[in-house]
């Protein structure tokens, strides 16, 4: 009886060993896929503001596809404002279009944001709406940052986030004068 005892027990260690041998490969794998798309992404955006240096709007357009796909294969917001932001450099400098798509990426690190609850994330994403001269979208990431930043164990996370309101907006928030 105590060899069909053994056995079952070898048998569970043998099977957790390979299971954790397979979590850490797995957990290296997407490690490296993250850092190599970051690695992407930093070497389109560079792409990107030659191109417009270059006065080569396309090829700024198709290093900013790549810099938006690399982004999305990260899963923080950062990549993604910084995405938007190169559209925004694009609509600026070469005149092209790229502001619609720019506002629908900026929303997307809107929600990685808030889902984070980064404050920054959402306070860069504000300037980013602010830069494309959407006032109203602009005060609603505002009141988005806000929120974050009252639920943040930062106490001066309010106090930032109105000051970034009054540079963007150039005024106080209603919020201000009923909380302070």
């Amino acid at each position: 009886m105590q060899r069909t005892v053994k056995v079952p027990i070898v048998l569970v260690a043998v099977l957790f060993t390979l299971a954790a041998v397979a979590e850490i490969a797995t957990g290296r794998s997407r490690n490296t896929q993250e850092e190599g798309a970051e690695r992407a992404r930093r070497v389109a955006l560079a792409n990107v503001d030659e191109a417009l240096a270059h006065g080569d709007a396309a090829a700024a357009r198709a290093a900013w596809q790549r810099a938006y796909e690399a982004a999305r294969m990260n899963r923080g917001w950062r990549g993604l404002v910084e995405a938007a932001d190169a559209g925004v450099r694009i609509e600026s400098e070469a005149r092209g279009g790229a502001a619609p798509r720019a506002r629908w990426i900026y929303l997307a690190a809107l929600d990685r944001a808030r889902a984070e609850r980064s404050v920054e994330g959402a306070v860069r994403v504000a300037e980013g709406f602010s830069r494309l001269g959407d006032r109203e979208a602009t005060e609603q990431v505002l009141r988005i940052a806000a929120s974050l930043a009252l639920h943040s164990r930062d106490l001066e996370a309010p106090i930032r986030v109105e000051a970034v309101r009054g540079r963007l907006l150039n005024r106080p928030s209603i919020l201000t004068q009923a909380t302070f």
